[in-house]
């Protein structure tokens, strides 16, 4: 009676991890969750785990952000209907980088159905890209022949729009109204169009929100290794005359036009920014990710 007495007493206090989506950025694949993996593993035995193994590398990952978000959800939908009983009841986290905890964020304001526990993006861009270290970094062809101070005649026109991640993140400051009128994808994510109130309340379910990246003050332009500008990754940006602000400064936080004002004032929302952390780093250095990651996926 008494060994089966402790073992239920050892059932009861054994941790149950929720289990964890990772979203790979542009160019990138399933596979640079390789040490994620294995640090989790380490440390959190048992939980979990998916790599997202879609719109991989060069040419996929440059797909329109609406039709990958689409496609993730899903994915997601499938997994979760597969599942062991019980695994997804009390929910799931998305553990996304770059590229990819833009898709994320997005993902959990579209889908009516979602039941994701935490976000972390890890270095995503969630106000978008600009500038000529990014530009010069990504080498994308249909705007190999502009400089960046012109990419924006093309990237919002409807045919790149529809076609291209990078013309969906393409957030040129000195046209702003352009971006505004002409962006399908980021304005109406942050909230900015007649389907905010949908998409605030799918945010607001979430149980914590982590966006985390490097600090680069006066470096390159505000380039991370990856995104431009790096407060991008917590909802900073250019301004239009090459300074920047941070997240108090735009409609966003403002108007809490998607929630994530309301997140912070419910103690659910953490914004870090970490100074010398490279884009990369998120996803192959230990140290980085044992600190500013791992503490979140409970």
């Amino acid at each position: 009676m008494r060994s089966v007495l402790f073992l239920a007493a050892a059932a009861a206090c054994t941790v149950a991890y929720h289990p964890v989506f990772f979203m790979h950025g542009i160019g990138g694949d399933s596979d640079d969750f390789y040490y994620l993996y294995r640090w989790i593993n380490e440390t959190h035995p048992g939980t979990p785990m998916y790599p997202i193994s879609m719109f991989q590398g060069a040419p996929m990952s440059w797909l329109p952000l609406h039709y990958q978000v689409e496609k993730i959800s899903a994915h997601i939908r499938a997994v979760v209907a597969a599942g062991a009983p019980g695994e997804f009841d009390n929910g799931y986290h998305l553990l996304c980088h770059s590229q990819g905890g833009l898709i994320c964020r997005a993902l959990v304001e579209e889908m009516d159905d979602h039941n994701v526990h935490t976000i972390i993006s890890m270095a995503g861009p969630q106000l978008g890209v600009y500038g000529n270290s990014f530009f010069d970094f990504e080498k994308i062809p249909l705007f190999e022949n502009l400089t960046c101070k012109d990419i924006w005649h093309v990237a919002y026109t409807p045919e790149a729009q529809l076609t291209l991640s990078v013309a969906n993140m393409w957030n040129d400051p000195k046209h702003n109204e352009t971006y505004y009128q002409q962006n399908v994808f980021l304005p109406h994510i942050n909230g900015l169009d007649s389907d905010a109130a949908r998409l605030k309340a799918n945010f607001l379910r979430l149980q914590k929100a982590v966006f985390v990246v490097g600090e680069f003050e006066g470096a390159e332009g505000g380039y991370d290794g990856g995104i431009q500008p790096w407060q991008s990754g917590v909802f900073g940006f250019f301004d239009s005359s090459g300074g920047t602000y941070d997240v108090t400064h735009h409609a966003v936080w403002r108007n809490d036009s998607f929630g994530l004002r309301t997140l912070n004032e419910t103690g659910r929302l953490v914004l870090g920014s970490y100074p010398g952390v490279r884009h990369d780093a998120w996803i192959l250095d230990k140290k980085t990710f044992m600190t500013y990651t791992l503490p979140y996926l409970v």
